[in-house]
């Protein structure tokens, strides 16, 4: 039986992740009008345009695991394509609201490089790839809904007291996430170190 891995890569599950990299070229121009205007019409074009990001999200994962589309480029393409839409979200909050979200974006850039470190040594070398933790979807979920908070909150005058809350959820995902991932790789290093050493 071919693995899963091994399967087609040009598939609907790599599509949609895709389609989510390329929905990030006019999310940065919706952004951009939202920040200049900033009145109802811009706030539902950014909340349309992230819904459909959100929804592939959701989306390529589900039909890789159901139509068994599970491939290491599906593994690779999907974190890629959220860091894609993520960072751009980030950058519009970095001028917006300063200091808090540069310390944010500075803490995910630490962790990321480090996942994606280890995870190119595992892919070259050891052949492997791991699929994003739970904790990792959780933060993804709680940050695209605190960075919607701050994006969406002079239109619909929401409180800034919910918005910091969810800021601070999500440094403690990040941190779990980030923890679990180093926890994992450790885990597996310390499984393999033994047939290292016969060898």
């Amino acid at each position: 039986m071919q693995s899963p891995a091994k399967t087609n890569i040009f598939n609907l599950a790599n599509l949609l992740s895709i389609i989510r990299v390329f929905l990030s070229i006019p999310f940065v121009f919706i952004l951009e009008e939202h920040s200049l205007v900033n009145n109802s019409d811009t706030a539902w074009k950014v909340f349309f345009l992230l819904f459909l990001i959100v929804l592939s999200d959701v989306l390529d994962g589900y039909v890789a695991r159901k139509m068994n589309q599970i491939s290491n480029l599906g593994k690779l393409l999907d974190p890629i394509a959220d860091k894609i839409c993520l960072v751009i979200v980030m950058v519009f909050l970095i001028f917006d609201q300063g200091l808090p979200f540069l310390l944010f974006f500075l803490l995910l850039s630490i962790r990321d490089v480090y996942i994606i470190i280890i995870g190119l040594y595992l892919i070259h070398v050891q052949n492997i790839v791991f699929q994003a933790n739970k904790s990792g979807k959780y933060f993804m979920a709680v940050t695209t809904l605190m960075m919607a908070s701050f994006v969406f909150r002079d239109t619909f005058n929401l409180s800034i007291n919910v918005c910091w809350l969810l800021y601070v959820i999500s440094l403690i995902f990040m941190v779990i996430s980030g923890y679990e991932y180093h926890y994992r790789y450790i885990k597996y290093f310390n499984r393999i170190s033994p047939e290292d050493k016969e060898v």
